[in-house]
């Protein structure tokens, strides 16, 4: 009964609530459980790679000598800065120029793709979702995170960057066991009917009864990512549904980047809306309630420009 109480405490207006961990029924969690144990580790030096271009002590002979290490971050490193994007005269072979031209920041970030992409598996096509709608949205959502940071502080940076390339993942995990499940010809956990208006999380918990948020903590956690990491995946779109107090404190803020991020690129994108977090939130950046309010015009642009370099990439 205290617990109950202490949950409605902690709710926002929205009418409908995601679910989280705790709630859970133990047949969902060990589904999930199982099925995040068939997908691949990280390898080592995909742990180096994200420690190297983290700290504020690393040169780049140590990037590049970390990056080395794995062909295919080498082949997509030189794949984007031959790209017609930086416009080199000459196509590069050189390593330690072309990490110094696309900067830690882009290293870090094709660095993330390349080792989570291969651990997730091929691209696919589920259902009018595809692997590059997705990590295209977590680009430029990392790439508004990065606006947030503090420009004297490049590691924190460098973190909020990939809070928002791997705020996602959970999806990834859902699609793929979507897909497996047809493969089998068993049909889904469904739950409950999504009503019309229904956003993903109620998608997701219609079919599956868990959502992305807490399958991407789940992933993070068998990955040996660092708690911070897989709190803020869970915790990622609790401000559009929960009040301040429902979050840990030494995680509010890092979270609320990533939910504000996320409703921002949302908004200049045109992709399907997630309930507007309550107004404790946007006290937080001194802004008033909308997430218009927090589309400066630097964010702006450096999330179109973002668009025109996926493009570029592809």
């Amino acid at each position: 009964m205290a617990r109950e109480a202490k949950k409605k405490e902690h709710e926002s207006n929205s009418p409908w609530k995601p679910t989280r961990r705790e709630d859970l029924e133990p047949k969902i969690r060990n589904l999930i459980k199982g099925f995040i144990k068939e997908i691949p580790s990280l390898p080592a030096h995909a742990h180096k790679l994200l420690d190297v271009v983290s700290s504020k002590e690393s040169d780049l002979l140590e990037v590049a000598k970390v990056a080395s290490s794995d062909p295919a971050v080498v082949t997509n490193i030189f794949k984007a800065v031959n790209s017609s994007y930086y416009g080199l005269s000459h196509r590069t072979n050189n390593l330690n120029f072309a990490i110094v031209l696309l900067g830690f920041n882009e290293v870090r970030k094709i660095a993330i793709q390349t080792n989570f992409s291969h651990a997730l598996g091929k691209s696919w096509t589920y259902k009018g979702y595809t692997t590059r709608d997705l990590w295209e949205h977590s680009y430029m959502v990392s790439v508004c995170a990065e606006t947030f940071g503090d420009s004297k502080d490049p590691r924190y940076s460098g973190e909020l960057l990939t809070f928002g390339l791997l705020h996602d993942i959970g999806k990834y995990v859902l699609f793929k066991l979507a897909m497996a499940m047809q493969k089998k010809g068993i049909a889904p956990y469904k739950s409950a009917q999504a009503s019309e208006s229904s956003n993903i999380l109620e998608r997701e918990e219609a079919i599956f009864n868990i959502n992305h948020t807490i399958v991407g903590s789940m992933l993070a956690e068998r990955w040996n990512l660092s708690e911070k990491i897989c709190s803020i995946l869970e915790y990622h779109h609790y401000p559009s549904y929960w009040s301040i107090e429902a979050i840990p404190p030494e995680y509010l803020k890092d979270t609320a980047i990533i939910c504000f991020s996320d409703l921002i690129v949302r908004r200049l994108t045109g992709e399907e809306k997630i309930p507007e977090p309550s107004k404790e939130y946007y006290k937080m950046f001194n802004a008033a309630p909308s997430s218009d309010n927090l589309i400066t015009d630097e964010r702006r642009i450096k999330i179109e420009e973002a668009r025109k370099y996926i493009d570029f990439i592809q």
